[in-house]
């Protein structure tokens, strides 16, 4: 029986996987959070062309999926701070975009809700963030997308 119980317990951690670090909850919104280690100036950001900046350090991500096709089209707002060597980004207010789908049924044509936040799919009621599978875990998904899009890339100079 204790053998039983110990193999279900292995068997069940390699199917469920917390989110990932970078994710946090505060004050019910989930946010994404990673310090850079990079003194290069959050400047050179501003040529991305997925990033729209309003001041010189926030803004929102425009519409993609990052081209992944199992990743919906998403919408962000980011906030980043600067200190001596390093820059830390901030992502909230975390929106998908579905296609919608339209439901005919007697006569009326409906559609469903083609909007959602990240936070109606991932916070349980007591606040905290529901676990995924490892088949499909948005967080772990969405982290190196967002790694690599606050990254701050070498521009390499030409005769253009």
């Amino acid at each position: 029986m204790r053998n039983l119980l110990i193999w279900f317990c292995l068997v069940f951690s390699l199917f469920s996987f917390g989110q990932n670090k970078n994710f946090t909850v505060e004050d019910k919104l989930i946010f994404w959070k990673l310090v850079y280690e990079d003194s290069s100036s959050i400047s050179n950001l501003k040529s991305n062309p997925r990033l729209e900046f309003v001041s010189d350090s926030t803004g929102r991500i425009k519409k993609t999926n990052f081209e992944d096709k199992k990743l919906d089209q998403l919408t962000a707002e980011f906030k980043i701070e600067t200190k001596k060597g390093k820059y830390r980004v901030s992502v909230f207010n975390i929106k998908f975009f579905v296609q919608p789908a339209g439901i005919y049924g007697g006569g009326l044509l409906m559609q469903t809700i083609s909007e959602f936040t990240i936070e109606r799919a991932l916070i349980k009621k007591d606040g905290q963030i529901r676990e995924s599978s490892s088949k499909n875990n948005l967080t772990e998904r969405l982290n190196p997308h967002l790694v690599e899009l606050f990254t701050i890339k070498k521009v390499s100079k030409s005769d253009w």
